[in-house]
């Protein structure tokens, strides 16, 4: 397995934004009270597998996943217990990859990042996506179910936010805890799908899903990531050191990935 496989799995994370598809028509505004959501102040899985399907060739490798709330996101790759590789932090202004075999690493400005691609995206994103939660994909504040259209589909409900050509669709149970959902862009090539599985009770008795599936298309080819937390673990002390080593060169995405090929 070459290097760049081994980071590839937090660059598709950290592709989150990709988007594209046709909007549905015939919903209706509803309003609801408030929805169910896991209560955490750290979130981490610290046995996480990803697995990456790209050109029908897969692999899984291990990693794990902290979560400060509101604050920061360490996404870990370690093939090898006690072995990082790689690593992606984001927080509320940025984020960062660092590549340990070089000694290099990446860092952007949501700012810039949105500028660049055309899209709003922040941190809310990132954190909801990884915690099975709502999120409009251009605010940081949890949204309201009056945010959203609503319809039927059997004993679920489709959920759907449209801004400025982009259109967000969740699926989600009587609790409106989320099964499926989209982001895509009128009129662009790339979209992104995910959905969650394994739901299973947390030490609070919460029901949390410990899987995600991705589906990421550029209009050419289809990548799937699927992340499996192994384990998971809420409110508990964690190490969040995000450093850059003063050894460690900055240089552009680009050139972190001419590296790792």
């Amino acid at each position: 397995m070459s290097n760049r496989n081994k980071i590839i799995g937090l660059l598709m994370v950290l592709a989150l934004c990709m988007s594209a598809c046709k909007s549905k028509k015939g919903l209706t505004t509803t309003e609801k009270s408030e929805f169910s959501t896991l209560e955490y102040n750290t979130f981490s899985s610290s046995k996480a597998t990803f697995t990456i399907v790209q050109n029908q060739n897969s692999f899984n490798v291990n990693g794990s996943i902290r979560i400060r709330k509101d604050s920061l996101i360490m996404i870990s790759i370690q093939p090898f217990l006690g072995m990082e590789v790689a690593r992606a932090t984001i927080t509320q202004d940025n984020f960062t990859i660092l590549d340990r075999i070089h000694k290099k690493y990446f860092t952007a400005s949501f700012a810039n990042l949105n500028k660049d691609m055309g899209i709003e995206i922040n941190y809310n994103t990132f954190q909801s996506i990884l915690t099975n939660g709502l999120f409009l994909y251009d605010q940081s504040d949890a949204p309201r179910l009056s945010d959203f259209k609503e319809a039927k589909i059997m004993d679920l409900t489709m959920l759907q936010y449209s801004k400025n050509k982009i259109l967000q669709e969740f699926t989600v149970d009587s609790e409106y805890r989320v099964q499926s959902a989209s982001l895509f862009a009128d009129g662009e090539p790339y979209s992104l799908r995910w959905s969650y599985s394994k739901f299973n009770a947390l030490e609070n008795g919460y029901f949390f899903p410990h899987q995600i599936n991705f589906s990421m298309n550029d209009g050419t080819k289809n990548n799937q990531l699927d992340i499996e937390y192994k384990k998971i673990e809420i409110n508990k002390d964690l190490n969040f050191d995000f450093t850059v080593p003063s050894s460690y060169k900055a240089v552009t995405l680009n050139e972190l990935m001419d590296m790792l090929k």
